[in-house]
Order: structure tokens, then sequence, then C-alpha cells
């Protein structure tokens, strides 16, 4: 009996009639990229799995129990759960801190978690993400947020709010760090057996616990913007108001403790929210250290990553991805008989040389079954090849559309479908 292989669990095959949507955002994300001045990057699908522990955290879901790794010899790879990581440690292997510090740069491709697939929570993934890298202007932080706003505006979403908060950093997350310590230390033992073990290990952590119980236990802990020094406030401060210049009014909202450890100052979230409970779209911020952490040196960066999938979700949802439609050949090269093979192929690579994607029966079906397949197929033109027209050097036209036909020199056939 022969074996039915299927898409590893929690992978799937983007097919060509979902291809027009996943095409939309892509090319969306590059359009808006291009707008803000960011260059594309393509780091590997792997890396040591030692910069992603150094980067995300040790004490994170992603590490601890979400990478997909492997080990050969001495050397242990993962293939990368997230884009931040990479990006960072391409900027500084290619010594850009040095030779051309600021850079704008954006990712879109494939990311893995090994996590229980859901609805809109798959552990092959595709995200689009930026990374500003090279300057702490709050300016730069207000850009980003805007970017990921307009990204779901250009496809059709309205009513965004920017929600952000502060990680703060230096002395002021040390204390702010002390004063959580203090507010769960007398009821630790309530908790679950993961944050317990995240409060030894990094308090904050627990913070972002999903656990609805815990979720109860946290409700009053201490709010990081209370304790931002002098110029952490103002850094969060002129984030708003660069938002309010770029027309945005900023929410702020305590609640955002992005879950990686290397954010510091600015963390925020893109809501929708007439989606209701499931209304946070996509998330990021600033993380100062993260190219000093991994080997270079003390320099800023700010950026955010969207997934594809959970927007995929949402946009069919409400109905925003209608009306897209597969690719297909412009033109269908039909002929009469057998005899007439060659001419339909060197008609359609005549065609295709003009940049005019064609195609043409390979089934030796009738003239009736290829003029109905090219119906059939959304192609804009039907180029028929009769015994007399290839004598006379022409080809009949018909724009399968209109409905009209004409007679054109077939020399003239590339012209006469340019010009519409």
């Amino acid at each position: 009996m022969k074996k039915s292989y299927q898409a590893p669990r929690g992978m799937r095959d983007v097919l060509p009639e979902n291809m027009p949507a996943w095409q939309r955002l892509e090319e969306t994300a590059r359009h808006l990229a291009r707008l803000f001045g960011f260059s594309e990057i393509r780091p590997p699908l792997m890396e040591e799995t030692d910069l992603f522990t150094r980067s995300v955290g040790e004490v994170t879901d992603i590490v601890e129990k979400e990478m997909f790794s492997l080990q050969k010899g001495k050397t242990s790879l993962s293939l990368r759960p997230e884009g931040t990581a990479g990006v960072v440690r391409a900027y500084v292997q290619a010594g850009y801190a040095k030779r051309d510090p600021l850079q704008r740069l954006y990712y879109c491709g494939p990311m893995f978690r090994y996590e229980r697939p859901q609805k809109g929570r798959e552990r092959m993934f595709t995200q689009f993400g930026v990374e500003c890298i090279g300057s702490s202007d709050p300016r730069l932080d207000a850009e980003v947020m805007d970017m990921a706003a307009t990204f779901f505006e250009e496809l059709g979403l309205t009513g965004l709010e920017v929600r952000m908060n502060s990680m703060g950093d230096g002395e002021d997350r040390d204390r702010y760090r002390d004063a959580v310590s203090d507010f769960l230390s007398p009821k630790l033992d309530d908790f679950c057996d993961l944050c317990q073990s995240r409060f030894e290990k990094n308090v904050l952590r627990v913070l972002d616990c999903k656990n609805p119980n815990c979720g109860e236990l946290i409700v009053g802990a201490p709010v990081l913007i209370d304790f931002l020094g002098d110029e952490n406030r103002a850094h969060f401060e002129a984030v708003q108001e660069g938002l309010r210049d770029l027309g945005r009014e900023p929410c702020v909202d305590t609640s955002i403790v992005r879950g990686l450890d290397y954010y510091t100052r600015t963390v925020f979230e893109i809501h929708a929210p007439d989606l209701g409970a499931r209304s946070a779209l996509c998330g990021g911020g600033r993380y100062d250290h993260l190219v000093r952490d991994l080997g270079g040196p003390d320099v800023p960066a700010v950026g955010f990553a969207i997934g594809f999938t959970g927007t995929l979700i949402v946009f069919e949802q409400l109905g925003l991805l209608e009306g897209l439609e597969r690719e297909t050949a412009d033109v269908y090269v039909i002929g009469f008989s057998a005899e007439q093979k060659a001419a339909v192929l060197q008609v359609a690579n005549d065609l295709r040389k003009g940049g005019i994607s064609a195609i043409y029966d390979v089934d030796e079906r009738s003239f009736k079954a290829q003029m109905k397949a090219a119906g059939k197929g959304d192609h804009r033109y039907a180029v028929i090849l009769g015994e007399d027209e290839l004598a006379r050097g022409v080809v009949q036209l018909k724009d399968l559309g209109a409905k009209s036909q004409e007679e054109v020199p077939r020399d003239g056939l590339v012209e006469a479908i340019l010009r519409g």
C-alpha cells in the first residue's frame, strides 16, 4: 500500500489559488519599505542556537519550548523563530557599525516555532519586519509605529489604535524589577510553576504569563512608566509627540510588556478595536543594547514584525481581500491542427519575448475545447492560428473580455496587444 504524504503538522502549502492574497501582503510590505527608505536584507533561515538564547532570552517560551534545533558535532543550529536576532547579527558581521551605522533594513520570509498549531498560529509562518539600527532618535520610534499602522490601512483597515508603553532602561529598569519582585513575593506560591521559575531568572517575564489565574494575581502590579527617570521619560514623551506630528494620537497602555528580553524603552502594538478581544495586529519596539549583546558596539535600534497568517485571517473575516484573482497568462494561443504545433510554439515565444505572458494547449484538444479553455482560464486574449492565416502571415486576435476579434499581422501581434 502506497504511503500518502502530507505537509508537516503546523505547516501548509500556499497553493496558486491562495497566492493573490499573499502577494498583496508582500507587495504592500515592499512598497511601504521603499517609501520609508528601507533596504531588503535576507539572513539565513538557520543561525547558531546561542544567537537566539542570548537575544530572545533563556527564560522565554521561544527558547525553552519552541525552537527547531539540530546538533551536528559541537555545532547547534536552530531555524529562526523571529527575525531581529539574525538581522542584528548580519549588521555586526558586515561591519556597518563602523562604516555606515544608520541602517534601515527590512525582511519578509518564513519563521519557525514548535508550538501547538491552532487558528492563527503555525509552526512555519511568514513575517514582514523592519529594523532601524543606529539611532535613538524618538522620531524613528514614531516612524516605525506609523509604518506598521499604515501597512494595515493600505490593505483597507480603519479605526486603528497605536498603543504604546515604555520598558525603561538602565537604573529605571532595575528599580522597577525590584518593585515587581516585592509585589509578587508574598503570593508567589499561588502562581503557576513556570512563573515561579521565571521569578528567579527574570521576574518581569511573570507579567507576560498567559495563564488566567496568574493574570488575576498580577492585577495592581507596579507599572514601569512610574519608575522612568528624566531621560527615559523625555524619550517616551518625545515619541508620543512624534506620533502626533504624524497625525496619530498615541494611546498609553501600561499592560504592554513585549515578551522578548531585548526590548528597552518604547514598546507598542497596533490594535483594531472593532475586532474585540483579538484586536492586536502586530507589535514591536526599541532594543538599544542588542547590537552590543551580540558582539557589536552599543548601537540603538527600533523595529516591528507583522505576521502574515494572523493578518490574512483578519482580512478574510472582514472581506477585505475579496476580488483578488489568481494570475493567469495574458494570451492563450490556439491552433487548429497538430501540424500547427511548431507555429503555436513560435507565436507563444514571440509574445513572451515582447513581455506578454502566453500559454497554449498541450492536450491536442479540438478548436472548440481550446476556446473553452481560454475563456475558462480568465485569459485576456486568444490568438488563433488558422492554415489560411499562417499562409498569409496574419493571426486572429480575440479580446475575450470585449468579445471582439480582429485580424493582425503576425509580426505586429505584440504591438497590437500592447495597444490594448
